[in-house]
C-alpha cells in the first residue's frame, strides 16, 4: 500500500507553498461485531447498585441523618411505614451497610437484602423495588429487629 508522509515542517507552512497532495480513498474497515455482552452480569451489577442506594438512604434516616420524608419519591407508603416503625424500636446510632445482596426477578422486578452492622450485632433490612413508570420504586421494605423473626404471625 503506498502511504504519503508527511514532515512536520511542511505541516506549517502556508497552503499555497506546500506541495499539492491528493486524498486517496479511505481505508475499508472491517465491522467486527462487539462480543455478546453479559446481560445478566449486568443486570445484577445494576440491581446491587440499587440495593445498595436504598440500603444507604434508609440507614441515613434510620440514624437520623436524612429525614424520611426524603425517601417518599423512592419509597411506597407501605416501605416507609416499614422503615418508621424500625425507627420507632431501635437504637440507630452508628448503623452502616455492611453487605448488599440482589437478585432479579425479572427485568422490572429486584429483591435483595442489605446486612447492617451495629456495634456487636447485625440486622438485615429486606427490599423489593419495582421499575413503575420509568424509574425505579421501593415497593417493599422490612427492617428485621432483634427477635422479630421469632413473633409469631397469629
Amino acid at each position: 500500500m503506498d502511504t504519503d508522509t508527511y514532515h512536520f515542517e511542511e505541516l506549517w507552512l502556508p497552503a499555497a507553498e506546500r506541495e499539492p497532495f491528493t486524498v486517496g480513498q479511505p481505508p475499508q474497515l472491517s465491522l467486527v461485531p462487539d462480543p455478546p455482552c453479559d446481560t445478566r452480569a449486568e443486570e445484577l451489577t445494576r440491581a446491587h447498585a440499587l440495593i445498595g442506594a436504598v440500603a444507604r438512604a434508609a440507614v441515613e434516616a434510620l440514624t437520623g441523618f436524612r429525614p424520611i420524608g426524603q425517601l417518599t419519591r423512592w419509597l411506597e407508603p407501605s416501605a416507609i411505614s416499614g422503615l418508621s416503625l424500625a425507627m420507632r424500636n431501635g437504637a440507630w446510632a452508628g448503623a452502616t451497610v455492611a453487605k448488599v445482596r440482589a437478585e432479579t426477578a425479572d427485568s422490572r422486578v429486584i429483591e435483595g437484602v442489605a446486612q447492617l452492622a451495629l456495634t456487636g450485632r447485625h440486622l438485615a433490612i429486606a427490599m423489593r423495588l419495582e421499575q413503575r413508570r420509568g424509574h425505579w420504586m421501593c415497593t417493599d421494605l422490612s427492617v428485621l429487629l432483634p427477635g422479630s423473626h421469632l413473633v409469631s404471625q397469629a
